[in-house]
């Protein structure tokens, strides 16, 4: 599974606005930028998905994701990027609800980029499900298990999808706005354009890494630094618009989710609990 940064990588970052660390609080740069309804509502959507999280976290299972308080993490960099760009003119404009919907676009569907990302998604999971031997399908499943829930083969898909397809949305949005849209620029402006994409892309790898002494989450980590050179480097082509990397970022992860649960239910990034029925 493909490990979402921590929030404490902000404090790392260039990019973060911090003349008096009100971004520190969900929704606290835009009540110093004068934006009081959008603080709010920032602040309101972080908490209470933050919230939920906590009620998830007591149901959780072994080795389950915490769905809810991924999508809190990602609410909250949104509220991060969007005071840092409304604080600096010449940022992309595009309204973040234009952001989010922005993989459902007409412009982005027919991109052969946004395309490839999705193919490349689903076909190189594939090709490592197929490589294991001892797999079983989703036709083999009988029922799953997730944060508390129980589900038949049915219902499980669907609750699965459910979960999954918002992650890989924020992901995209809330990556790319921090990555792409916040650390890249800053170090170029203080560095240069190849200092701001190679190192954007390197600490995008890192934040991907979840157990420094195993060789395949490096290699995790290689494969993230160089998407995030591909995506670096499309956000640049694109006049530093955030359009179509998220587009791109999020049907990678959208595509490698699904195609990772109907080939080998058990190996499914949430961590699910998987039982088959024969």
């Amino acid at each position: 599974m493909r490990r979402l940064f921590l929030p404490a990588l902000l404090l790392l970052s260039p990019a973060a606005s911090a003349q008096d660390y009100s971004w520190l609080v969900p929704g606290g740069g835009q009540f110093a930028l004068g934006q009081k309804a959008r603080g709010t509502a920032y602040a309101a959507s972080t908490l209470s998905l933050f919230g939920w999280g906590l009620y998830a976290q007591g149901r959780k299972g072994s080795g389950e994701v915490n769905a809810p308080f991924v999508y809190a993490q990602q609410a909250y960099v949104l509220s991060i990027y969007e005071s840092y760009r409304d604080a600096r003119p010449g940022k992309d404009s595009a309204p973040i609800s234009d952001l989010v919907r922005a993989p459902f676009s007409f412009e982005q569907l027919k991109s052969p980029w946004v395309i490839g990302s999705a193919a490349a998604g689903a076909g190189l999971n594939l090709a490592l499900t197929r490589a294991d031997k001892q797999r079983r399908g989703f036709a083999s499943m009988g029922r799953m298990r997730y944060l508390g829930d129980s589900f038949n083969k049915e219902w499980g898909s669907a609750a699965y999808s459910a979960y999954w397809i918002p992650i890989s949305i924020g992901a995209g949005v809330s990556e790319e706005s921090l990555f792409r849209g916040m650390l890249q620029p800053e170090i170029e402006r203080k560095w240069g354009d190849d200092a701001g994409l190679y190192t954007a892309s390197g600490v995008f790898g890192l934040a991907h890494l979840d157990r420094p002494g195993s060789a395949e989450s490096w290699a995790q980590v290689g494969f993230a630094s160089a998407a995030g050179l591909f995506l670096g480097w499309r956000c640049r082509k694109k006049g530093n618009k955030l359009a179509e990397p998220i587009a791109a970022h999020a049907w990678f992860d959208i595509a490698a989710g699904l195609t990772l649960f109907f080939a080998d239910p058990k190996e499914n990034p949430l961590g699910a609990q998987v039982r088959y029925a024969f």
